[in-house]
């Protein structure tokens, strides 16, 4: 760190922030957002009320075919969630399960099956999508280890990897139905991390580290 740099204290910094004043509602309308964006349609529901928000019957109605299409993907019931959102057109959001489908598929060992999907099901969804070609190719590199625990992709085939594809394909979903549109407290937190970037180039402060938990870095 350039110790030319105006440094502010940890003390300083935080008070600074302390004078910002964010109105109650504005702060009440971002956490229904992400609710209603991540699909926590009871939270949402629940929050509505106690904030005095209004939500409308599209939102709450769209947010329960979200709900199901993750709870398929979660479960790795992939059919049933491409079955509801074939009709979406949506080259990117197929591409996404169609891709799990094909893990799913090895991890079942199920390989010519798995290579026989892949080329009629997911190649064709390429052509206008040239940085998905990597994503693809991690997931057939799973066939080439007799125990694709021992793979270098060996993540793609735990919990979790269901999880981000759920995520994903619920925020894809989301944007498709409102216009590209994305949860404000993600686009927030982006902007957060911009900001810092091109802060600490001019001054020396508390960063924060770990947004999940508040952490900060420490002064030096």
């Amino acid at each position: 760190m350039n110790s030319t740099l105006e440094r502010i204290s940890a003390e300083e910094w935080h008070y600074r922030q302390k004078t910002i004043n964010i109105s109650k509602s504005f702060m009440n309308q971002i956490v229904l957002n992400f609710f209603i964006v991540e699909g926590y349609r009871d939270a949402a529901i629940e929050f509505s009320k106690e904030a005095a928000i209004p939500l409308s019957t599209e939102e709450l109605d769209q947010m329960i075919e979200r709900i199901e299409i993750k709870k398929n993907i979660l479960d790795g019931d992939i059919d049933s969630a491409l079955e509801k959102v074939n009709k979406k057109n949506n080259n990117l959001i197929l591409f996404k399960l169609k891709t799990q489908k094909l893990i799913e598929l090895i991890k079942k060992d199920q390989i010519d099956q798995a290579v026989k999907y892949a080329q009629s099901e997911i190649i064709q969804l390429l052509p206008n999508q040239p940085h998905l070609i990597e994503e693809i190719e991690q997931a057939i590199s799973l066939i080439a280890f007799s125990d694709i625990k021992k793979s270098p992709m060996n993540h793609l085939i735990q919990n979790s990897q269901r999880i981000k594809v759920a995520s994903e394909v619920n925020q894809l979903l989301y944007q498709d139905s409102m216009g590209n549109d994305q949860a404000k407290l993600r686009t927030l937190m982006k902007l957060l991390l911009w900001a810092q970037e091109i802060l600490k180039s001019e001054i020396q402060y508390p960063q924060l580290l770990e947004i999940s938990k508040g952490q900060f870095s420490k002064e030096e």
